[in-house]
């Protein structure tokens, strides 16, 4: 069976005199290092995904990213991730149209550290539900604040990702632009576990931004997508009860508290056949427009 890894993070070697002061892990630049991994997990493809901490900074960087990030696709024969600065949101949806031409680029991602709202945000959203362009947003390794040094990336990410969704769901962006498409990594963060916290704090009126045109936040969940990257069998039976057909299989890889072995994990999540294949290849098809 295809299995299509939609959370795997690269650093194309013709960067690392860029980073040399970053040691990155060897699967990230080691293409060998990757297939051996790749051939061990029975994954078949991945779609890969820039490292954002590793960035100089300015659309000037990222343009060259972009091109390393192409080329490294086309030479591995899989489809990547291109990124845009998002300091300017007008140059950023202009930028994000340009990024995603190559048939190498399956969509665009976006760093939730920046917090994505609608304000001034709207232009890049526009933009990629207009012409199609699948966002996959990631927080920064960074922790959202000084407690959480040593606890960023087991809570300070999902945290971080909590509160980028969650505006983007209360500011009624997913009303506006209701052709966006929407991956959100690490299994949505705490919000589809507490998602009806969310919809109490919206009925109070204590986070309530605009008036919702599904009711409450938690009925947007099933239109965004996940990863697995939650990385429990039990985690994603949850997801999957939320959200059908909206699952992707994700690894994180190369990271140590990645999953080693992803699609053992969602096996061992006893779903049907049709769900289990659909976490495993189908909806990571259906979200980035690939195929095997």
């Amino acid at each position: 069976m295809t299995v299509l890894d939609a959370h795997a993070h690269l650093v194309p070697r013709s960067l690392l005199g860029e980073v040399g002061k970053l040691p990155p892990l060897p699967g990230m630049t080691d293409v060998d290092v990757r297939a051996r991994w790749l051939a061990d997990t029975g994954i078949t493809k991945q779609v890969l995904s820039p490292w954002l901490d590793v960035q100089a900074g300015g659309p000037d960087w990222t343009a060259r990213l972009n091109d390393a990030m192409v080329a490294a696709a086309s030479d591995l024969g899989t489809v990547t991730l291109a990124s845009v600065d998002t300091a300017d949101p007008d140059r950023a949806a202009e930028d994000l149209v340009t990024a995603a031409k190559p048939a190498e680029v399956a969509g665009v991602i976006v760093n939730t550290g920046t917090a994505p709202v609608e304000n001034p945000f709207a232009p890049l959203w526009s933009a990629a539900a207009e012409h199609g362009v699948p966002i996959v947003l990631h927080p920064p390794t960074r922790p959202p604040t000084p407690e959480l040094v040593g606890l960023g990336n087991v809570h300070g990410r999902l945290i971080d990702t909590t509160i980028a969704v969650s505006r983007l769901i209360l500011t009624g962006v997913l009303d506006r632009h209701p052709g966006l498409k929407l991956l959100v990594v690490h299994g949505g963060g705490f919000l589809p576990y507490q998602a009806s916290r969310l919809d109490g704090g919206y009925r109070s009126g204590e986070s309530k931004v605009v008036d919702l045109e599904l009711g409450r936040p938690s009925a947007y969940l099933s239109r965004l997508y996940y990863d697995t990257v939650a990385l429990s069998p039990a985690s994603i039976r949850f997801l999957a009860g939320i959200a059908p057909g909206h699952v992707v299989l994700g690894s994180d890889y190369p990271f140590p508290i990645g999953d080693q072995q992803p699609a053992d994990t969602v096996r061992a999540a006893g779903l049907d056949e049709t769900e289990t294949a659909s976490i495993l290849h189908g909806a990571a098809a259906d979200f980035f427009g690939v195929t095997a």
